[in-house]
């Protein structure tokens, strides 16, 4: 398993738990950090099956 697969996991478990947390208390504060780490996730994700 490789380092940005190691990375990107948590990233998206912290982004989907930003996304409960906004829509549980109906704050849009929660949204733009979570889609920040959803979209990091990503990229962490794409270099992780690129690379290997």
């Amino acid at each position: 398993m490789s380092v940005y697969t190691k990375i990107a996991i948590p990233m998206f478990c912290v982004a989907f738990a930003m996304f409960i947390l906004a829509r549980k208390k109906r704050d849009k504060n929660y949204m733009i950090p979570g889609f920040v780490l959803l979209a990091a996730g990503f990229v962490n994700a794409v270099l992780a099956i690129t690379a290997g």
